[in-house]
């Protein structure tokens, strides 16, 4: 890895892909290079942001540590993204930890260099407004996917996603079955109990890594349907209560429903 060229990984990189030489020139000598063997930290929560990177090749994520082991993922960074650089702006520490998944590769870019080249460079400037954009959209999307869906819907979202970006209906989980549970707010428990009542429908079948899902449209129907029963469970629980609460309150206090209700 010590050998590739920083001049053919910055060019390549999108964000400086239409800078000048001379500003390729100037940056190469403020960018280092940095390799992560799998499972080593890049920074922790509090470390002073005192710089953004890039992602070359690998796998990095993003997760906020918690008291009891179970990390939250915040992010999950692939090759060709930009990270850590809203801290910049923002002069607050990481709020978050970074940490490879996979032996990655990156390029560190210090605030003062990053700002310099903003300056110089509008069209750079648009590309990280652009990128910063498209994350904080992924966040609201995901922050709705979480509120609105069930658990069965978020885990099917995800196998259907991944079906569609790896074109096969045969999909192998790039990701730990912990780290998928985190990215869609799942306990690992709640998640293997899905993929275990979907295997029993006989619309996936797992084994270990690899996922066959026999039909997506099927398969996007149960989970609709999953919807569709949980409004109807709820709304029934909510007709049990209402009508159990008056009944219990007439008997517990010696009142009718007539007289609760009556103000005259």
């Amino acid at each position: 890895m010590s050998k590739i060229n920083l001049d053919g990984l910055l060019s390549n990189q999108a964000l400086f892909r239409h800078i000048s030489p001379f500003e390729l020139e100037s940056l190469k000598k403020e960018v280092v290079k940095l390799e992560l063997d799998k499972g080593l930290s890049l920074f922790q929560k509090g470390d002073t942001a005192d710089a953004c990177f890039i992602l070359v090749y690998g796998l990095m994520k993003l997760a906020i540590p918690s008291s009891n082991g179970s990390d939250k993922i915040v992010e999950l960074i692939r090759p060709g993204q930009c990270f850590g650089e809203a801290m910049l702006f923002l002069e607050e520490p990481y709020p978050f930890y970074a940490e490879s998944l996979e032996p990655s590769l990156l390029l560190r870019l210090p605030r003062n260099a990053l700002f310099k080249l903003l300056d110089q460079s509008p069209t750079i400037a648009r590309q990280m407004m652009t990128g910063l954009s498209h994350r904080l959209l992924g966040f609201i999307r995901s922050v709705e996917r979480q509120s609105s869906h069930n658990a069965m819907q978020r885990v099917v979202d995800y196998l259907v996603q991944v079906a569609v970006t790896q074109d096969s209906n045969d999909i192998r989980l790039e990701l730990k079955k912990n780290v998928v549970a985190s990215l869609l707010n799942l306990t690992p428990e709640t998640f293997s109990r899905m993929l275990h009542h979907l295997s029993e429908l006989d619309l996936i079948r797992v084994s270990a890594s690899r996922i066959y899902i026999h039909c997506l449209t099927a398969l996007k129907a149960y989970a609709s349907s999953s919807a569709v029963q949980d409004a109807g469970a709820a709304k029934t629980q909510v007709r049990t209560l209402a009508h159990r609460v008056p009944n219990e309150l007439g008997e517990g206090q010696g009142l009718s429903l007539s007289s609760t209700s009556s103000f005259g």
